[in-house]
């Protein structure tokens, strides 16, 4: 009895992290636009290994310690998977994410196309987490699809520039979804702070070679400019987020964790409209929203119910 409470509140505590991480990721892409909107000069890849070197660097001098008195130790092996998840999910994702963000004219549309990544996530766990595929499964991922795919009507039509934003960050979302069945697979080896530190340091790393020849004075300044915009997005909207996130994708599952991001267009949208007043929600954002919705309520909640159900019988 004590073990189940034990798994119950393990699972629980799983949930709320997912929650607070997916919340926090939500406001990424509004303070990305933040930037933009303040015309300041920072390219994607250079935001993308300032935000991932910072968290690498907070994130392992907060979990080393405790790793350290667990007795545990790091060999050259796990040293290649955090490079090859950092390469993965943060050098491919988060670049093709930032690059992405630019090409929609609202900040919640690519919250909301990113959120796509249940989808590949699912798709792939069934062969690197044996999580098993449902038709139940198949119909949200499709429900879902569906809304995000009205994402790129933001403006009322099929826009060029909103299609292959959509692309871009479908790309992102599949990488992304890659890194995170990675991470279910290994990260209790870890613990989370250890696992996102160290991925997301080798994946800044691998950056430099092709953004050294950027740092200029130019760009210096330019960072300085929106240092506090960068900051939030390093500590609070990268480092918090990650270490929650992937936190609550070791306590619950690959598909399950990611199927919090359906909650992603909701909040996403709704911080917008509060703190973008230029932003409003068309027709068909509302529907696709709606959409994810029906979508995160078959993938999650009518499990739930039906658990109980079957408890109470």
């Amino acid at each position: 009895m004590t073990g189940s409470i034990s798994q119950k509140m393990g699972t629980y505590a799983g949930v709320a992290s997912l929650l607070g991480g997916v919340f926090l990721f939500s406001t990424v892409e509004l303070a990305s636009k933040r930037l933009q909107d303040l015309h300041l000069q920072v390219d994607a890849d250079v935001l993308v290994f300032v935000r991932f070197f910072i968290t690498g660097i907070v994130l392992i001098s907060l979990g080393y310690p405790g790793f350290r008195r667990a007795g545990k130790k790091l060999v050259a092996k796990d040293f290649g998977l955090f490079a090859m998840n950092g390469a993965i999910g943060v050098t491919l994702a988060i670049y093709l994410f930032h690059v992405a963000i630019n090409m929609f004219a609202n900040a919640s549309s690519s919250a909301v196309v990113f959120s796509v990544n249940p989808v590949f996530v699912m798709i792939l766990a069934r062969f690197i987490n044996g999580e098993k595929w449902t038709v139940r499964k198949w119909v949200a991922a499709s429900v879902a699809s569906v809304g995000v795919m009205l994402f790129a009507m933001e403006s009322g039509n099929f826009g060029a520039k909103s299609l292959a934003g959509v692309g871009v960050m479908s790309a992102s979302a599949c990488l992304f979804a890659l890194s995170t069945c990675i991470a279910k697979r290994v990260i209790s080896r870890y613990g989370a702070m250890m696992f996102v530190g160290f991925s997301s340091l080798f994946g800044s790393l691998f950056l430099v070679p092709f953004i050294a020849f950027r740092f200029t004075p130019e760009m210096s300044t330019e960072i300085m400019k929106g240092i506090w915009i960068i900051l939030y997005l390093s500590l609070v909207g990268t480092a918090l987020g990650y270490a929650l996130y992937f936190y609550g994708v070791m306590r619950t599952s690959a598909q399950g964790g990611s199927m919090s991001f359906f909650l992603k267009p909701v909040v996403a949208s709704v911080l917008s409209v509060l703190i973008r007043p230029e932003e409003t929600i068309s027709m068909p954002m509302a529907l696709g929203t709606a959409l994810i919705l029906c979508g995160l309520f078959l993938a999650v909640l009518l499990p739930m119910i039906l658990s109980r159900r079957k408890a109470k019988i």
